[in-house]
């Protein structure tokens, strides 16, 4: 089975790189998409040094978006990862971000899809009709200004572009007005982190495509987590099945907790396939060769 690994990523150089070759140890038929944030030093220091990768296997997205978080500049990037996808062909392709880590073989990956029995299923958690409002309120901040050296400016002013985020919305929704749903449904929150078979994906472009194309996805806050998630379940309703991803949220607050040694028995008997998030400066156990399996078996 050939897969497509999508990578976004902003930082760590070095952990990327390991990431890289860790995944491109399988198959030589898999493929490596890679997203690198436009305003990273990833971008701007490191390009050439991940283009001359694995010239086989690996594919660098030429022209990236900036990617500001919780702003639709993350659903172009996975958009952009999605094309170059589909070019290069798979039959599954993965989301994943520069702080995942593979942690199960490909060939177990591809068995866990066989046992499906030809289904096809999209992995994916979504959780339901979900603060809808990120969709269908109007988002003025969510590309918040920076000026570089006046920060007393800019909290000034983000906080004028939340106020007036909030008067928007609501003397729009007090006029009974309704921005566009996608299929005339309420929109869904869900995992951003996917894998997605090829005919999926196919309809998944091309409907992220004419979302962005047609302006809706501006002014949204957090649209991925709502946007490829609406898709799947809209258009896919009989074929979602749980993600294989390993997060732990018990740390609280808006980022998963940063994995450490101690996990690495809860993520090896969970029958997750890529867990996240790691860092190699905080506990860098997952780099060891015999992390959760040598990868490079896959080709059994």
């Amino acid at each position: 089975m050939k897969f497509a690994y999508l990578i976004m990523a902003h930082a760590a150089p070095e952990q990327l790189l390991a990431l890289i070759e860790r995944l491109a140890a399988g198959s030589a038929e898999n493929r490596i998409i890679l997203h690198l944030d436009r305003r990273s030093s990833l971008w701007r220091e490191h390009r050439e040094r991940f283009a001359s990768l694995h010239s086989r296997q690996l594919v660098l997205i030429d022209q990236p978006v900036a990617v500001v978080w919780g702003h639709d500049s993350i659903c172009a990037a996975q958009r952009l990862l999605l094309k170059a996808a589909l070019t290069e062909g798979f039959d599954y392709c993965h989301l994943l971000s520069g702080a995942d880590w593979p942690v199960a073989l490909p060939g177990t990956i591809a068995r866990d899809i066989a046992a499906f029995e030809g289904r096809r299923p999209a992995f994916i958690d979504i959780y339901g009709e979900e603060q809808c409002e990120r969709m269908e309120d109007w988002w003025f901040d969510s590309r918040p200004l920076r000026l570089s050296g006046f920060p007393r400016i800019n909290e000034n002013v983000n906080r004028a572009q939340t106020r007036v985020s909030w008067t928007f919305s609501r003397w729009y929704r007090e006029r009974q007005l309704q921005r566009r749903r996608y299929a005339g449904l309420p929109w869904l929150k869900g995992s951003m982190w996917w894998s997605l078979p090829h005919d999926v994906a196919h309809v998944v472009h091309a409907e992220v495509t004419a979302l962005e194309a047609s302006g809706r996805l501006r002014f949204t806050q957090c649209p991925d987590e709502h946007v490829i998630p609406t898709v799947l379940a809209r258009r896919f309703p009989n074929r979602i099945e749980p993600g294989f991803r390993y997060i732990d949220w018990s740390a609280g607050g808006y980022h998963p907790k940063v994995l450490r040694q101690e996990d690495e028995a809860s993520i090896a008997t969970s029958g997750a396939w890529f867990a996240r998030k790691f860092d190699s400066t905080t506990d860098d156990f997952f780099l060891a060769p015999e992390s959760f399996g040598p990868i490079a078996q896959a080709a059994e």
